[in-house]
């Protein structure tokens, strides 16, 4: 692939839009395919915040219990893992891209297409924690 725009102008921000595939074409012959500036594409941000409670609690003089509650991504926001940056043309004599994900009618009709996002990462973990200190 060639880069001929920017990949990022033209996106919706929607699940099915994270890159341009306007901004691709497919390398002149004897071209190696690069074109796009250093680090172009970029997956999804993560926004992620890890907490904990401790308490100790005293049983005996030289014994006592410590309890701990710890969060990670406690405020649960969805965070996407990557997107799907492989783009497939039928051949080198017509160049015609074959796996976005709309169609010309703006329909979606390949949720696993060229731009689409197609993992995330964890949702909120609560874990308890118990430790008895003697």
């Amino acid at each position: 692939m060639q880069c001929v725009g920017s990949p990022r102008t033209g996106t919706s921000g929607s699940l099915y839009n994270r890159i341009n595939p306007a901004a691709f074409a497919i390398p002149a012959v004897g071209n190696i395919g690069f074109g796009c500036a250093r680090n172009d594409l970029w997956g999804p941000g993560v926004n992620n915040w890890d907490m904990s409670l401790q308490k100790s609690v005293r049983v005996t003089e030289r014994a006592q219990i410590r309890l701990r509650v710890e969060a990670f991504n406690v405020f649960n926001h969805t965070q996407f893992s990557g997107f799907n940056s492989t783009l497939n043309y039928s051949g080198l004599t017509k160049p015609v891209p074959t796996n976005f994900p709309y169609n010309s009618a703006g329909q979606p009709v390949n949720i696993t297409g060229f731009g689409t996002v197609y993992g995330v990462r964890d949702p909120r973990i609560l874990q308890l924690v118990a430790k008895f200190v003697f």
